[in-house]
């Protein structure tokens, strides 16, 4: 694959749009041909629905096959355009439910047929401007939420080739507009910006502090958010913060991730950017009073996520391995962990253990609990019952009224310790915000906070930096519904079967 220099003058792209092509080539670049995994850092998907498009049917597309090639030629300026921004209204592409296996099997052959045989629909997939427009009938598209809205009933064929057609002109907008950005040669005929929604000061509210929020976490009194250089604590609720912890963070690096240590002071994971990925990891532990403890660089390795005990030792999470430490930043102990970690998918649970979500096969989820002080250090908690499938990677985060809420890109969840099924309480287009990039977090009450910036600005260097705008920024705090039967979710086991099982129970 070509080798582009992403330094090229682009003015006239948006600067959130331009961020999201680079980084996505970028990312396309460096992957193996075969690869169709994600990686997610901090919440955040960094192969977005672009990159996941073009190597998921871009790919399969047989090069010569006139009819195929005349109908993607045959979209116009305006038409590649819309489906252009269809694809970063969101990061992550989904249905509103799964394909069932008879759907499956149609949507491959037609595939084959649509790009092979000039077989196309006769209609084309409804544009939805809210989630609540779909009355269940044939495919709607939520575009704001990136979903694709699927009638309860099997498919029809035509049905299914009108998402494969949507799919596969979406891939064709991305690659050929994305192309021309790379070289410098594309223009916006229709503006595009992602306006950041209106507020009426409660159930979302406008940020009207000074701070372009690049990461942000929940302590038990407050929110902390950081941008570059400084930390502040916000009340909840609040529009703006106050100043808590100020220094200069160093050169290309970044506020990765935080977590309140049990004296209401913070460990701050701070990343050094290199060319291409991370390079070094660096551990701040500030007291309550914003003074700094102590600085603890890491060379060794590159740290993903970090957790507090329940006693203030502080875990340190790479891809591979878990580090725990005492406050005074003198290592305890250290585990290879065997299965295949989740970057941010770590926290502390109920009982004040330590607990991680990892993979113990492909897309199969499972929950380790970390115990410096019990005979078996690391054990595996749960496996069965968990949300399985693409995307894989979560956030973890202790509930209230249950055990843990794990927040993926399709919903949110919620799971008890010892059940074999998770409780769904959030779909993805119920959300009051966009989640891609957005900042989630569960407080002690059981509210859901989301934080979403929407216009941000780009910093070359030598590692690409983007500073989110703070007039852009958007905060909203959620109560997690409550749960009933209905609402039940199990992986493994039909909804039905399940559903029998607890009736008799």
């Amino acid at each position: 694959m070509k080798n582009y220099n992403w330094k090229i003058e682009m003015p006239e792209i948006p600067t959130n749009i331009r961020a999201a092509i680079v980084a996505t080539l970028e990312e396309i670049n460096d992957l193996p041909d075969n690869s169709t995994r994600i990686r997610r850092i901090k919440g955040k998907f960094l192969l977005p629905l672009v990159a996941i498009l073009c190597l998921a049917i871009g790919g399969t597309v047989v090069a010569g096959v006139n009819l195929y090639q005349q109908r993607m030629e045959a979209m116009n300026r305006d038409m590649l355009e819309d489906f252009y921004t269809k694809a970063y209204a969101g990061s992550v592409f989904h249905y509103s439910r799964e394909l069932s296996d008879a759907e499956r099997r149609s949507y491959e052959a037609l595939v084959k047929a649509y790009e092979n045989e000039g077989r196309f629909p006769q209609g084309i997939v409804r544009y939805l401007e809210d989630y609540k427009d779909y009355n269940g009938e044939g495919i709607g598209l939520y575009a704001d939420r990136s979903t694709l809205f699927l009638p309860d009933y099997e498919m029809s064929e035509e049905e299914v080739l009108q998402i494969i057609d949507f799919e596969h002109k979406l891939s064709y907008s991305v690659n050929t507009i994305g192309a021309e950005i790379v070289e410098g040669e594309y223009h916006f005929s229709n503006d595009y910006d992602q306006l950041a929604p209106e507020t009426d000061g409660n159930d979302i509210i406008a940020y009207e502090g000074t701070v372009g929020i690049i990461c942000a976490t929940e302590g038990k009194e407050c929110l902390y958010i950081a941008g570059d250089n400084i930390i502040e604590r916000m009340t909840f609720g609040a529009n703006k913060g106050k100043p808590f912890y100020k220094a200069n963070f160093g050169e290309n690096t970044e506020v990765f991730t935080m977590e309140e240590d049990m004296e209401q002071g913070l460990y701050v994971l701070i990343l050094t950017k290199g060319r291409d990925n991370y390079a070094e990891s660096k551990i701040l532990h500030i007291d309550k009073n914003g003074k700094l403890i102590y600085e603890k660089e890491i060379k060794e390795y590159i740290a993903s996520d970090i957790a507090v005990d329940s006693i203030g030792r502080l875990y340190v999470e790479t891809d591979t391995e878990v580090y725990v430490y005492d406050k005074n930043g003198e290592q305890v102990c250290a585990w290879q962990i065997k299965y295949s970690l989740q970057n941010g998918s770590m926290c502390r649970g109920k009982d004040g253990k330590v607990y991680t979500l990892c993979e113990d096969k492909p897309f199969q989820a499972c929950l380790l609990r970390l115990d410096p002080d019990a005979e078996e250090q690391v054990t595996m908690v749960a496996s069965d019952g968990l949300p399985t499938g693409t995307p894989h990677c979560a956030v973890l985060a202790r509930g209230m009224e249950t055990d843990f809420v794990i927040w993926r890109y399709d919903g949110v969840y919620a799971y008890n310790l010892g059940d074999n099924f998770v409780y769904k309480v959030m779909e993805l287009y119920e959300a009051p915000l966009p989640w891609e990039e957005a900042e989630f977090m569960v407080l002690e009450d059981g509210r859901l906070v989301f934080i979403k910036y929407f216009d941000a600005l780009v910093e070359e260097g030598e590692g690409m930096k983007i500073m989110p705008i703070p007039q852009s920024i958007r905060m909203c705090y959620v109560s997690c519904p409550k749960v009933s039967l209905k609402d039940k979710v199990v992986f493994g086991r039909s909804s039905e079967a399940a559903s029998k099982e607890e009736l008799k129970e």
